[in-house]
């Protein structure tokens, strides 16, 4: 059998029509497999910038409370050191 191989001299007005064809049809082929790989990588993306957002909001809600020195937590006693040598 004689395989026909062929080789994309790059000038396609130069080509037989029925190549030309394939040729487009190829490229299109290969453009929409790419357009899906892109919008499944969107999608993941926007779901990560998603999830940071709502822990950007928990961080920025909480950091008020954080750095308020009038607010005393249930965790933190009255003094700064426990144990040995602590003064109550």
């Amino acid at each position: 059998m004689a395989e026909n191989q062929f080789k994309c001299s790059g000038d396609c007005l130069r080509c037989h029509p029925n190549q030309r064809q394939y040729c487009a049809s190829q490229f299109t082929y290969n453009s929409m497999l790419m357009i899906e790989k892109m919008q499944a990588s969107l999608s993941t993306m926007q779901g990560t910038i998603d999830e940071m957002k709502v822990k950007l909001e928990a961080i920025q809600g909480n950091e008020a409370s954080l750095f308020d020195p009038t607010h005393v937590s249930d965790s933190v006693s009255e003094i700064a050191q426990s144990g040995d040598g602590a003064v109550q």
